[in-house]
């Protein structure tokens, strides 16, 4: 379960590359990739801007017309899968 106020960031040396409608971020040392679609592209970028959890889920729920249980199962999945992979860390 995330915690709401929680912040999270890329790793310091993944590359985050936008390649037309999609975002790949890529540890280059073990070789980890992830690709998103444009929903998780936004909020890895509102994560690496300094907001939190809470926040970004406020803004996707202004931004899309979804269920605020929807946004937080999304970006709970998303950031538990690049967590495991070692692409995030929780920011200080």
């Amino acid at each position: 379960m995330l915690v709401p106020t929680n912040k999270y960031q890329l790793v310091s040396n993944v590359l985050f590359q936008k390649v037309d409608d999609e975002t790949v971020i890529l540890e280059p040392e073990n070789g980890n990739y992830f690709t998103l679609d444009p929903v998780g592209t936004f909020m890895i970028e509102n994560l690496q801007e300094g907001k939190s959890v809470e926040q970004v889920i406020e803004l996707m729920n202004t931004k899309y017309e979804v269920s605020t249980e929807q946004v937080t199962a999304d970006l709970t999945e998303l950031l538990t899968n690049m967590l495991s992979q070692n692409l995030m860390v929780e920011a200080n």
